[in-house]
């Protein structure tokens, strides 16, 4: 039964006497663990799951890469179907505090032929939900690492964060990419805030088994000048809220509890907007400013 350890929340998949084994992704073996001990959620692969005949509270469509997905949601639980090659089901009980979570899917059943796709949709999704009431958050972002510190670029898809953290690579000496599509936010203990790399980091494949706190939150927008200003925390929330995994801003428990994290992760990290050219003096700008090398007054 392999285990996973990713923002230190280890989960583990079990798997059903009528699923077929598979190898573990490549995307998830900088992961694996051999940490004892009961882990936060285990995702068991069988086939057998039940339908609900009763309706549920709201139902949400939405596309995937290669497919499509419907959300339930039902006063315990959420039932996420995924088509594409074939139709998986995932399905996330509510738990009670201290409790192992423990899912179902019939992603691996026999008959079904899941994709990658598939299989890192259903997992992100599942980690999302457990995680959710441990103030952790999957954002929606591009993170770049320099001296000991991150630097997470958010915006809409084709604003650039790709394109400016590789500016950053190529322009700023001992720039280096911790996660480039979904990378782990967590508030600790203490009130302190890290991001950690993720197994889920779209095209540029980036899964760095890594951490470090965070300097800056940099929300992106193309512009015909180089602009950069800090913002207020209501500001810093809306800048944010959008790059949350927008299933679970469905239902209001799961809402509540982002919200929650949002407000104590834009106490702790400043959070900038930046609008921008593609080019590299707006890397030099963004730089100089989080880090606290020129005023951004």
């Amino acid at each position: 039964m392999p285990r996973f350890s990713v923002a230190d929340h280890i989960f583990e998949l079990a798997m059903g006497a009528m699923c077929r084994p598979v190898p573990v992704p490549r995307n998830f073996r900088p992961f694996l663990t051999a940490e004892q001990g009961e882990p936060l959620f285990r995702v068991v692969l069988d086939s057998e799951i039940e339908a609900r005949t009763d309706e549920p509270l709201k139902v949400f469509y939405y596309d995937l890469q290669v497919g499509d997905c419907t959300l339930r949601i039902y006063p315990d639980e959420y039932r996420l179907t995924i088509r594409s090659a074939g139709e998986a089901e995932l399905v996330c009980p509510f738990v009670e505090e201290g409790e192992v979570a423990t899912y179902r899917t019939n992603l691996l059943a026999e008959g079904h032929k899941p994709n990658s796709v598939m299989f890192d949709h259903a997992l992100c999704f599942a980690y999302s939900f457990a995680t959710l009431p441990h103030k952790t958050l999957l954002i929606h972002s591009s993170v770049i690492m320099k001296e000991g510190r991150a630097v997470m670029c958010l915006g809409e898809s084709g604003t650039g964060k790709s394109t400016h953290t590789r500016l950053w690579l190529e322009n700023i000496e001992g720039t280096e990419r911790l996660n480039d599509d979904g990378p782990v936010v967590r508030v600790l203990e203490d009130g302190s805030v890290r991001v950690y790399g993720s197994p889920w980091s779209g095209k540029g494949a980036v899964y760095r088994n890594e951490s470090c706190p965070i300097a800056g939150y940099l929300r992106l927008s193309q512009a015909p000048e180089n602009r950069i200003s800090r913002l207020a925390r209501i500001a810093s929330f809306g800048a944010l809220l959008p790059s949350t995994l927008p299933t679970l801003q469905k239902e209001e428990r799961t809402l509540d509890q982002i919200c929650s994290t949002l407000s104590e992760m834009i106490v702790a990290v400043p959070t900038y907007a930046l609008a921008c050219l593609p080019d590299a003096a707006a890397a030099e700008l963004s730089y100089t400013t989080i880090f606290g090398l020129r005023s951004n007054e």
